[in-house]
C-alpha cells in the first residue's frame, strides 16, 4: 500500500496528527506521504510541492482561483508520480470535491477524513461523498444517518485525545486566552476590535493576556500587540499544557472553540466574515449557532458574538457580568461542561482507520 494524507488547514494538520501518531503508521513509515504537511515533528515524507494557502469563504476562493487550479494541477502530478493506493482529504471537503469531479482514477480509493458537517448544511455533500468517495470518517456520530452505512465509520474526535484538564477553580478569573483565527482574512476582521477590547479589560483589572497564534501569523500578531505585558504561545508540543492554564478566553469561532471546551475553559466566541460569505452561509446553513456545543444542544451555552454583534461593547459586558459575580461565572462554566457531555463526542480510535486499511483489497499487514 501507498498513502497519501492531503491536508490544507492548520486544523486538518493537527487533527490527523493524532491518527499518525498510531504506532502502525509509525512501523510503516515508507507507505505513508502527506501533502501540505511539511512539519518537523512528523517522520513521513511530505509531497508538497506548492505553497498552501488557508482560504475563507466564496469571495477569497473567487480571488484565488487561479491558485486552486494550479493546488489541483499540482496534486494530480504527484498523484500520476506515484502509485498510490489511497488518498485521505482531511477536511476541506470543498477542495476535495473540486479534485475528484477532474481527477477521480478508479485504480485508487479515496477518503474523506472528516466530513462536511453535513447535519448543518444541506445534504447535497453528503450524497457527493456517496457516490464519489470509497470511504468516510466522521467524527460526529450524528452524522451516520446521511451516510451508506458501508462507507461510513465513526473515529471520535482527535482533539479529546490531546486536551490536558485542570480542575483548579477558575476564579477569580486572572489569566485570558485570546484566539484570533487561523486564517489571515480573520485575522485582519479581528485585530481592531480584540485591540479594542484589550484597552477596555486593561482598565477593568489586572489580567494576564496569553495570544495564542500558528508560526505563519506569528510576526503579524506579535507587530499588532506591543504591550510588554502580552505573552504568545506558538501551536506547538505544549499548546495544551499552556491552555489548560487558562481562565477564560476570547476565541475566534472554529476548532479552537471545541479545544476550549473539550479544557473545560470557559470562553466566548466571535465571528466577522465578508458580508456576501455571511450571506451565503446563512442561505445554506440550518442552524441559528456557530457553536458545534451549541448546536449539538439547540440552546446557547457558550456565548457567540457574530458580524454585527461582534464587538468590544457587548462583548466586554457580557465579560464584566462574568467577572464580578462568581456564581454566575461558575454557573457558566458548568452549563458549558454540561452541554459538552450531552454532545456524546468520544476520543477518536485510529484503530477505525487501521482496520479499514487493512481490511482494503488494496492493503496488506506488513
Amino acid at each position: 500500500m501507498k498513502i497519501l494524507f492531503v491536508t490544507l488547514e492548520q486544523s486538518a494538520r493537527e487533527n490527523i496528527k493524532v491518527v499518525l501518531n498510531n504506532n502502525f503508521f509509525q512501523n510503516n513509515i515508507k507507505n505513508f506521504y502527506t501533502f501540505g504537511m511539511p512539519d518537523e515533528d512528523l517522520v513521513f515524507k511530505d509531497l508538497t510541492n506548492i505553497k498552501i494557502k488557508s482560504l475563507m469563504g466564496l469571495v477569497d476562493i473567487s480571488k484565488n482561483l487561479p491558485y486552486l487550479f494550479s493546488l489541483r494541477n499540482s496534486l494530480n502530478l504527484l498523484e500520476k508520480e506515484n502509485n498510490f493506493t489511497h488518498i485521505f482529504f482531511v477536511d476541506s471537503f470543498d477542495f476535495s470535491k473540486f479534485y475528484l469531479k477532474k481527477y477521480r482514477n478508479n485504480s485508487i480509493k479515496y477518503c474523506q477524513f472528516i466530513g462536511p458537517s453535513v447535519f448543518i448544511w444541506k445534504k447535497n455533500k453528503a450524497k457527493f461523498i456517496n457516490k464519489y468517495f470509497d470511504h468516510i470518517f466522521s467524527i460526529f456520530e450524528v452524522e451516520r444517518k446521511f451516510y451508506k452505512k458501508e462507507k461510513y465509520s465513526y473515529i471520535g474526535h482527535p482533539l479529546l485525545n490531546n486536551v490536558v484538564l485542570d480542575n483548579r477553580d477558575k476564579y477569580p478569573i486572572r489569566n485570558i486566552g485570546i484566539f484570533l483565527g487561523s486564517r489571515y482574512q480573520e485575522i485582519i476582521y479581528n485585530i481592531p476590535i480584540i485591540t479594542q477590547l484589550l484597552n477596555n479589560l486593561e482598565k477593568l483589572d489586572n489580567f494576564n493576556f496569553y495570544f495564542f497564534v500558528t508560526k505563519e501569523f506569528e510576526d503579524l500578531i506579535k507587530n499588532s500587540f506591543t504591550n510588554d505585558k502580552y505573552q504568545f504561545y506558538l501551536n506547538d508540543r505544549e499548546y495544551y499544557n499552556h491552555l489548560s492554564k487558562l481562565d477564560f478566553a476570547f476565541a475566534c469561532s472554529g476548532t479552537v472553540h471545541l479545544e476550549l471546551s473539550f479544557s473545560h475553559i470557559p470562553h466566548f466566541i466571535f465571528y466577522k466574515a465578508n458580508w456576501l460569505n455571511y450571506l451565503i452561509f446563512r442561505i445554506f446553513v440550518r442552524s441559528k449557532y456557530l457553536s458545534l456545543v451549541n448546536i449539538f444542544n439547540k440552546r446557547s451555552s457558550i456565548k457567540e458574538f457574530i458580524q454585527s454583534n461582534f464587538n468590544h461593547y457587548l462583548i466586554l459586558k457580557e465579560f464584566k457580568y462574568l467577572f464580578v459575580n462568581k456564581d454566575k461565572f461558575c454557573s457558566y462554566s458548568n452549563l458549558m461542561i454540561e452541554a459538552l457531555n450531552k454532545s456524546n463526542i468520544r476520543k477518536i480510535r485510529s484503530e477505525v482507520v487501521i482496520d479499514y486499511l487493512k481490511k482494503s483489497s488494496l492493503t496488506k499487514e506488513d
